[in-house]
């Protein structure tokens, strides 16, 4: 496990930053969740994500929530491959099960790839989004994986 660790540290620390040639993107998220993510670059290397979803993991804690993160991205030298990593928070409320109806909150971090292809307004992502869920059924939350496809608006 520690090599694994030191591995993308050295990957992520050899990388130059570099932002992504577009502004805009909007697109679907599906994985341990269902949802919707929008995607804004606010500096070079730098973006917020917005995503309200679905929780689908576990049918005794489903959840719909709204997550913020700020990410940071690192060109990789593949073109229009880039590695990514950030955090953030979640909101959101118990639809079903033991805690139906409860408010939740939690601190997030991910860390991810992503590919925007050059012909075509598209990009595509992989992530993984753990939380250190603090209001309602607190703990760190690993099972938050997820695939995003979005359409690039600007």
């Amino acid at each position: 496990m520690k090599k694994i660790i030191l591995a993308a540290a050295v990957l992520i620390m050899s990388t130059s930053a570099f932002s992504q040639n577009y502004k805009t993107s909007i697109g679907l998220r599906t994985g341990t969740s269902l949802g919707a993510s929008i995607k804004h670059f606010i500096s070079q290397p730098g973006a917020i994500e917005g995503i309200l979803d679905v929780d689908l993991v576990r049918h005794d804690e489903m959840k719909i929530k709204a997550t913020g993160l700020y990410e940071y991205h690192f060109d990789v030298n593949v073109d229009g491959l880039y590695v990514y990593a950030g955090a953030g928070a979640t909101a959101g409320v118990h639809v079903a099960g033991l805690y139906s109806k409860q408010f939740m909150m939690g601190i997030d971090l991910i860390g991810g790839v992503e590919y925007k292809f050059n012909n075509i307004p598209l990009a595509l992502s992989a992530d993984w989004n753990p939380r250190i869920q603090i209001i309602s059924n607190p703990g760190f939350k690993v099972t938050n994986l997820g695939f995003t496809v979005r359409y690039i608006i600007k």
